[in-house]
């Protein structure tokens, strides 16, 4: 039997970032509004979460990252008096997909670098400049990060190479820029590796690929971060779809993650 207690803020933000949302992904998952969360993790005194929804939250405190998502579903499912079984990824008509944004500014303004990664054990990421990793996450997190003995895998699309060149065209951009920024990124996560000690640096891989521009694709553990490129728009203007992996095989995370995989075996190691 679950025993509830006064749910803290910290404990709020801590299943938060277990489960990798937004305040306003979590806010939905619940049913109550953002300000209404954003009450609960300041631990303003007057406001309680319900008996109901206490009781929810309680029942996932303590869980794996790895299991939290699906008991948090089942635990909501009991509360709202619907079946206690959750929908496997297989039957899932989104195919783990949790959510969509308009454009990358409006994925970080949700889902900040750090939120992202941040205690992550496995990064992995492919598409043009990843200037979300490389502009966005400071050096100090990122030899955090990869003092934890967490693995990361960047590859950058060629700088040198005639891909690029194309997508500069295509973007309407000076020839050279789209390579200039891309070399800057690459020169930092260099600089981040070569300050590790010799015994981590190999926790940091970096790669560059010279093949038609399709994704921008960031896995993160169980988080799978994709945008494509558009026509005659910025990478930061594209949609960004937001999914979790589920049952091996089933949703959308693995046709990503193979998209990585694929390119990461034709790399050029850096």
């Amino acid at each position: 039997m679950t025993t509830v207690h006064r749910w803290t803020g910290r404990e709020t933000r801590a299943l938060r970032q277990a489960l990798r949302m937004s305040i306003r992904d979590f806010s939905a998952h619940l049913g109550v509004a953002e300000r209404t969360v954003s009450k609960w993790e300041a631990g303003q005194e007057t406001v309680r979460p319900r008996p109901e929804m206490q009781a929810a939250l309680d029942t996932v405190l303590g869980t794996s990252a790895d299991d939290a998502r699906s008991r948090f579903d089942s635990a909501l499912a009991a509360v709202d008096g619907q079946p206690k079984a959750v929908l496997m990824p297989s039957a899932d008509p989104l195919g783990g997909l949790t959510a969509v944004y308009q454009s990358r500014c409006d994925l970080t303004a949700a889902m900040p670098a750090d939120q992202l990664l941040d205690g992550a054990r496995v990064v992995r990421a492919v598409g043009l400049s990843l200037n979300l990793l490389c502009q966005d996450y400071a050096d100090r997190r990122w030899h955090e990060l990869l003092g934890r003995d967490a693995r990361v895998c960047c590859l950058f699309l060629e700088p040198n190479g005639a891909s690029i060149q194309a997508r500069e065209r295509e973007e309407g951009f000076p020839s050279g820029q789209l390579s200039a920024l891309t070399k800057l990124n690459i020169e930092t996560l260099l600089r981040i590796r070569d300050r590790l000690p010799v015994s981590q640096r190999e926790h940091l891989e970096l790669g560059t690929y010279d093949e038609t521009l399709r994704f921008n694709i960031m896995l993160v553990d169980d988080l799978c971060v994709a945008q494509p490129y558009l026509t005659a728009s910025r990478g930061v203007d594209s949609p960004a779809l937001v999914m979790h992996r589920g049952t091996p095989g089933a949703g959308l995370y693995p046709v990503f993650e193979q998209v990585f995989e694929s390119q990461w075996q034709g790399r050029r190691a850096l």
